[in-house]
């Protein structure tokens, strides 16, 4: 079962609404994937203690990495305290080894052993673990990383929202990429298309649901200013 949302981000109240007896585990990506969106440690904290103890709340931090220390929802603190909290991470996005498939998660005893006897037997290579723990180790590039994407992403924020008299809206995000909503005459869908024959690759959701948005990962300065000027171009041009 899917919650509703509350403009895009993900509704405490919602979720817990939608809780029944059958209910056994409850999913949050913090922030969230496709549209950025973050909830804080309070939101959390009020989620864990409206659940039952017997549903397992799952939490996923793939992009937690790009957040300020400061920002932290306190996920890990409730995995280490309770023992039906289980936080997951990944390799694949701020670190940048996106190729070699490396995750992982913590939680309770309990919960840990469940994931253990369900995992593939061969599911992390040697050479994989190597480079997360190489990568785990070079701190200096996750902060230069999450200097870049905070730069970056604002840049591109700012860029496409002065486009909103054309019916644009740009999300807030805390994740390495923004949900742009096209609600006027230029539509995703062409956009998508426009930004494809311009060199440029970036996701369009009608299968998520969001038919009426593309999510467009940051990259470099000179990406980033090439594709606000490209969808400016296209929405000069619609009619």
């Amino acid at each position: 079962m899917v919650a509703p949302d509350a403009d895009y981000g993900t509704d405490v109240d919602a979720l817990l609404a939608a809780v029944t007896e059958r209910t056994r585990v409850v999913f949050v990506a913090n922030p969230n994937n496709p549209t950025g969106s973050f909830l804080p440690k309070g939101e959390i904290a009020r989620l864990h203690a409206g659940l039952p103890g017997n549903v397992v709340l799952v939490i996923d931090q793939a992009y937690a990495e790009y957040l300020a220390p400061e920002d932290d929802d306190g996920a890990l603190a409730l995995a280490a305290a309770h023992p039906n909290v289980l936080v997951t991470r990944t390799f694949s996005k701020i670190y940048g080894l996106a190729g070699e498939r490396i995750g992982w998660a913590t939680g309770a005893p309990a919960l840990v052993d469940t994931l253990n006897r369900i995992r593939g037997p061969f599911n992390v290579s040697n050479s994989g673990q190597a480079m997360a723990l190489a990568a785990v180790a070079d701190q200096a590039f996750v902060e230069h990383s999450r200097a870049h994407n905070r730069a970056g992403r604002e840049a591109l924020g700012a860029a496409l929202t002065a486009l909103g008299n054309h019916g644009l809206r740009v999300l807030p995000s805390e994740a390495n990429f923004l949900l742009v909503l096209f609600e006027g005459a230029l539509t995703a869908e062409t956009a998508y298309n426009g930004l494809a024959e311009a060199g440029y690759i970036v996701r369009w959701l009608p299968n998520q649901g969001l038919p009426q948005a593309l999510r467009i990962t940051i990259g470099t300065p000179t990406q980033m200013d090439s594709i606000a000027a490209t969808i400016r171009s296209l929405a000069e041009a619609a009619k």
